[in-house]
């Protein structure tokens, strides 16, 4: 799991909460993403609790989250857009914002 946790970004937002996206070494160990869902009724993260599972052409898998808060908001385009977590470009690859 220790692993899993470095596939993640992070961005502090000027409203003080912190932006979770898909890294290189994320986007390169798990390979191309087809398919994500988010455990039902996620409204807080603890530090190693899913915060996604996935699947892509190399692994199927449940990523932990890395941090702890309250969950603000999921990337809605994810749900039927999942390979957008394929792209470098932040605005399309993030996951979650958290407070």
């Amino acid at each position: 799991m220790d692993n899993e946790m470095s596939y993640f970004w992070q961005e502090k937002l000027a409203n003080g909460h912190t932006r979770i996206g898909l890294n290189d070494t994320g986007r390169q160990e798990t390979g191309d993403i087809a398919f994500i869902d988010f455990p039902d009724n996620l409204k807080r993260l603890q530090i190693g609790q899913t915060l996604l599972s996935l699947e892509s052409d190399k692994t199927v898998l449940e990523l932990p989250a890395p941090i702890t808060g309250e969950l603000v908001q999921i990337n809605p385009r994810l749900k039927t857009h999942p390979a957008d977590l394929n792209s470098s470009d932040p605005a399309k690859n993030w996951i979650a914002e958290v407070k």
